[in-house]
């Protein structure tokens, strides 16, 4: 299930769809650390449903090859635990099925490799990225779709899947997304653009 809704046409200006039923506590954290930048986001979009926030936790390398993630669902509080329990419980025992997704951009050549234990994207740049994740997690590829203000219809795309059962209080998945030694940084990688980052 989703952390939000889409309300009904027309609910916000320009005949948009606004979303609803959003996370109440959304969290943002930046920090320079060794080797690299980390930033920390979270929301408790699944705290009424299943008793869960979720925490995400990224690692970025001063080179810009390396970056390494965590997605963790965590029932922190009492309350919590017991909506959890509840969920847990109603699933018959078997846990509380979670799925991670990320959605890849149309431009990008996606396949497989050894086994399902890798992801291989290639980019326009020429550039190769490889997607692994830690542990016993079947990954799969599966269909997207990309939307822009530029087409009337959406593009296809495709999606990296990793699919969890929750069992405990704070299941967790480590996912890395890197460039190979090998491959040469295309010119773009060296362009600065002025982000405009979040002032806490």
């Amino acid at each position: 299930m989703s952390s939000s809704r889409l309300g009904e046409v027309g609910t916000a200006s320009g005949n948009a769809e606004l979303l609803i039923d959003t996370p109440s506590d959304v969290r943002f954290e930046r920090a320079e650390v060794e080797g690299g930048t980390r930033v920390v986001v979270g929301h408790n979009g699944y705290q009424t449903s299943h008793g869960l926030t979720h925490a995400r936790t990224f690692h970025l390398g001063f080179e810009g090859r390396a970056l390494r993630g965590e997605d963790v669902l965590m029932a922190m509080s009492t309350d919590d635990r017991r909506r959890y329990d509840s969920a847990f419980s109603a699933s018959n025992l078997q846990g509380v099925d979670y799925t991670i997704r990320f959605h890849l951009h149309p431009d990008v050549d996606v396949t497989l490799d050894m086994n399902g234990t890798a992801v291989s994207m290639a980019l326009k740049s020429g550039e190769i990225w490889v997607f692994r994740v830690e542990g016993d997690v079947e990954t799969s590829l599966e269909s997207s779709v990309y939307l822009e203000k530029s087409r009337l219809s959406p593009r296809a795309t495709k999606q990296i899947v990793l699919p969890g059962r929750a069992i405990e209080y704070s299941p967790r998945i480590i996912w890395s997304l890197a460039m190979p030694q090998a491959t040469p940084s295309a010119v773009r990688d060296d362009e600065v653009e002025d982000l405009q980052m979040p002032v806490e």
